[in-house]
């Protein structure tokens, strides 16, 4: 770790006996930690809640809980405290028991205290590389999620653009997406839809057309009646404006109040 890093590093040592708490909080002062003390787990425990501390090396053998139990707790509610275990009992199995619940180290006393530096300096390492990982996952998929927004919005944009030209081109339709949405979005407010339902219908009116992209313009304008392969054509404009729709507008209801605009509520 690099001096910087230990200056802003917190670390607390729980241990009963204070001539050890005293010269482990002297050495790791000197090495540039800053340093907190307590003389037992329920000490560290609250310390724990009233403020971050990025390591806590953690006695076993205290009075009221526990090194095992305060570990637990600590695994549980402060996860990216990292923990280094001490103890006078040199216990391969225990030893095992507080890695798997947690702990990064075990370290038999008397301390040397440059082995305790060096897992010490680990386990900041390694807790620095945890919280960075975890953050930048976390920021990764906000970035994704984010630009997923922004390619949906520009392609509902252009749709929207599409269908706007479409209806330039024809006189009998100008401006009628814009009336269709004006007219649903007024109805809805004296039903008292809810907002976000507003603003479904909002744009499900303004795009409930957009499927008549796939219909040939000679039919759109044509003066007389259609045939009745014609009138299907037109009439097809709903589920293509659907198809259309789907891989950017993952809402169901919008989806549906594309696809049937022109049904009566029979289904006719």
């Amino acid at each position: 770790m690099t001096t910087d890093s230990k200056n802003k590093a917190k670390i607390l040592i729980a241990d009963d006996e204070i001539r050890v708490r005293e010269i482990l909080s002297r050495k790791l002062t000197d090495n540039g930690y800053h340093c907190l003390t307590v003389p037992d787990g329920n000490s560290a425990l609250k310390i724990l809640k009233a403020e971050p501390v990025d390591l806590v090396l953690l006695d076993i053998m205290m009075p009221g809980k526990s090194g095992s139990e305060v570990l637990q707790e600590i695994k549980l509610r402060y996860p990216d405290t990292a923990v280094i275990m001490i103890t006078a009992i040199a216990d391969v199995q225990t030893a095992i028991g507080l890695m798997k619940m947690g702990a990064y180290d075990y370290i038999i006393k008397p301390v040397e205290l440059n082995v305790l530096s060096l897992s010490l300096d680990r386990a900041l390492e390694k807790r620095e590389l945890i919280i960075e990982n975890r953050d930048y996952q976390l920021n990764l998929e906000q970035r994704v999620e984010e630009q997923t927004k922004k390619i949906r919005q520009s392609f509902l944009n252009s749709t929207t653009s599409l269908a706007y030209a479409l209806e330039a081109k024809d006189k009998y339709t100008h401006g009628h997406s814009e009336r269709v949405t004006e007219i649903a979005v007024t109805v809805a407010r004296e039903l008292d839809i809810p907002k976000a339902m507003l603003e479904k219908i909002r744009l499900a009116g303004l795009l409930h057309d957009v499927g008549k992209i796939g219909v040939s313009e000679s039919i759109l304008n044509k003066p007389g009646k259609l045939t009745s392969e014609e009138f299907e054509l037109v009439k097809s404009h709903c589920e293509v404006g659907e198809r259309i729709l789907s891989p950017i507008v993952e809402d169901k209801e919008i989806l549906e109040m594309v696809r049937h605009h022109h049904e009566r509520y029979d289904g006719d």
